[in-house]
């Protein structure tokens, strides 16, 4: 078999892999609970999960979407979150070397990214126990490839201007705007990326949240005062600027005839 197909093959193994200790992240930790110990348990009786129950998306199916002990329904999150793991190590496995150092950074930022996006969108909330190491990891791999300046000034300026933004928008309206897990958020990305991310991360997050939210707002009839998650926002414009960061920034010098 050639080599590049069994990274991409392997890889999506392990995301699998990796995808089903995902969902012990998005269940466990807004809920201030140990990763570690107990092992994986029904999210409804709480009995421990066999290892061959265990088996990504496979044992979902395999059971009828059910526990086998209590019969109640899991939630298809858990094959979701699976298999889009897979799916997104192995898509990375196939562009990028996976002996690369921006291969191993790639892995590290869209899985804590996906993870953080599926905790947001169910319980709107960024936890610290992610951000925090995420922003730490990020120096370190700016460290390694030569640009951690540039990586503390924008996890720095990821977070102060966010902070601006809140603060600036209490003093108008007396109400909170956005929650400090956005903040921190954004200083994880800058931390990854750089300074040089974060205009166009703020500006793609911003016009989308503004549409899609406006639309959500709409259709959840609680008018202004509806809840709306902002992370998935931020989490996709920075995967964009991470992959196609020099596709658009040639884009936008020939557009302005730059080049």
């Amino acid at each position: 078999m050639d080599l590049h197909l069994f990274s991409v093959l392997s890889f999506s193994i392990l995301g699998l892999l990796f995808g089903s200790f995902s969902n012990v992240c998005v269940h466990r930790i807004p809920r201030g609970e140990s990763i570690v110990s107990p092992g994986s348990q029904c999210p409804n009786c709480h009995t421990a999960i066999a290892w061959y129950d265990n088996v990504p998306v496979f044992s979902w199916l395999y059971l009828g979407r059910k526990c086998r002990h209590c019969a109640l329904p899991i939630t298809w999150r858990y094959p979701f979150l699976e298999l889009s793991m897979g799916v997104l190590w192995g898509l990375i496995a196939w562009y990028i070397p996976f002996d690369s150092l921006y291969f191993a950074q790639a892995i590290v930022l869209v899985s804590l990214l996906w993870i953080l996006t599926l905790i947001d969108l169910e319980t709107f909330l960024l936890p610290n126990a992610l951000t925090f190491p995420g922003i730490a990891l990020g120096l370190i791999f700016a460290w390694q490839a030569g640009y951690v300046l540039d990586a503390a000034i924008g996890a720095i300026a990821g977070y102060a201007i966010f902070w601006l933004v809140a603060k600036l928008f209490f003093l108008a309206t007396k109400r909170e705007g956005m929650g400090q897990g956005d903040f921190k958020l954004l200083a994880m990305l800058g931390a990854f990326m750089g300074w040089q991310a974060l205009p166009f991360i703020i500006m793609l997050s911003s016009f989308t949240g503004a549409i899609i939210g406006s639309i959500a707002l709409f259709l959840s009839k609680k008018g202004l005062r509806a809840e709306i998650p902002y992370g998935p926002y931020l989490a996709v414009a920075g995967v964009i600027w991470f992959f196609w960061s020099a596709n658009i920034l040639a884009w936008y010098q020939y557009y302005l005839g730059l080049q």
